[in-house]
């Protein structure tokens, strides 16, 4: 069986190596990173560094998702790591990112590097194509479709974090992305009792 080392040696020789799904599944479980795994920061700093923009994608990702699940004393520990690697996720959003599921990947790896709890772990419900939340008013289960002029949603952008994605996303040539970014941080109706609500506010709330 392949040791966590030597699959950082052989993912460090090369971005397209199989090692690096080993990593991924040591790494992270379901959505979730143990923060256990803050202490591959430093490591992918170094290796992202030597991989170019396009090729360190899946890297910077994988790093956004491990700096926001990591503890307070770890974000602290290796603030500077997690900074180089929002410079270099950065860097490959310049880039425009190969693809719009990626791109939507890198905008969350940044909030990640940030310590954005909520949207450095949901904005890929974008890549998803759905949410599903609550209506406040009555706890109406929702299925909302983020993929296409869902009657139920208003488009809209409601905060400034989700104008700066929409913007960044028009930017770089990621329309799909932004309209449904205009989907998700919009206003829904409940389909039961016509109570109205933002969206991003129940993507956000903790599950009652």
């Amino acid at each position: 069986m392949t040791s966590l080392q030597e699959a950082l040696d052989a993912a460090a020789d090369d971005p397209a190596s199989p090692a690096w799904d080993f990593i991924w599944q040591e790494s992270c479980h379901q959505g979730t990173c143990d923060p256990a795994s803050a202490v591959l920061l430093p490591w992918l700093a170094r290796t992202c560094a030597n991989f170019s923009p396009q090729d360190r994608e899946r890297a910077v990702v994988l790093a956004g998702f491990i700096a926001v699940d990591a503890d307070d004393k770890s974000r602290g520990l290796y603030a500077d790591d997690i900074a180089t690697l929002r410079a270099l996720t950065l860097e490959c959003l310049a880039s425009g990112g190969s693809s719009d599921t990626t791109f939507v990947y890198l905008q969350q790896a940044v909030l990640g590097s940030d310590g954005d709890e909520v949207w450095g772990k949901e904005l890929d419900r974008i890549n998803d194509g759905e949410v599903d939340v609550q209506c406040p008013a009555c706890d109406e289960d929702l299925l909302i479709d983020l993929q296409s002029d869902d009657s139920s949603i208003e488009p809209g952008l409601c905060s400034q974090l989700a104008t700066r994605l929409h913007a960044e996303a028009l930017r770089l040539g990621h329309e799909s992305v932004a309209t449904a970014l205009t989907y998700l941080f919009g206003r829904v109706s409940c389909r039961e009792c016509g109570a109205t609500f933002n969206l991003a506010d129940e993507v956000a709330s903790p599950a009652r």
